[in-house]
């Protein structure tokens, strides 16, 4: 975990304010004025000896290493388990902030997240009509649907 954070603190990979991007080598060609207060320090020594802690620590750094890329549903999921403990007080919070947004965009005002519902979508019935022809029942719909 600090072997990521102390490669983020580097300043050479950091991006800059007024300076020219080499795309080449994937650097700043003048590194004067960061572009953000960057504050990156490495976890205290011993902070993984704790499990939860250490748990915590990897979710957080998920969290930051692939903000944008499409990976947090999944996450989320997986870190459920299909508990219901995880997915859904999170979603459910992000779901309550964005009403309270400024928007020129449609928002669903009654949008929730139920646990166990909606980690999955609906197997549509002409597949489960397909697979189940033969009198064995090869698929079963998703609980909740």
């Amino acid at each position: 975990m600090n072997f990521v954070r102390n490669r983020a603190a580097d300043p050479t990979g950091w991006v800059y304010k007024n300076s020219e991007y080499d795309a080449s080598s994937g650097k700043y060609k003048t590194l004067t004025t960061p572009a953000d207060n960057y504050l990156i320090k490495p976890y205290p020594a011993g902070a993984f000896n704790d499990k939860n802690y250490a748990r915590k620590a990897i979710m957080f750094e998920r969290r930051l290493e692939l903000a944008m890329e499409g990976q947090r549903f999944f996450d989320l999921a997986r870190w459920d388990n299909n508990t219901g403990t995880v997915m859904a007080p999170v979603l459910n919070a992000y779901a309550t902030a964005e009403k309270t947004r400024p928007t020129i965009f449609a928002v669903n005002t009654g949008a929730t997240f139920t646990a166990k519902k909606n980690e999955y979508f609906p197997i549509p019935q002409t597949q489960i009509d397909i697979e189940n022809a033969t009198g064995i029942i090869n698929l079963k719909q998703n609980v909740g649907y």
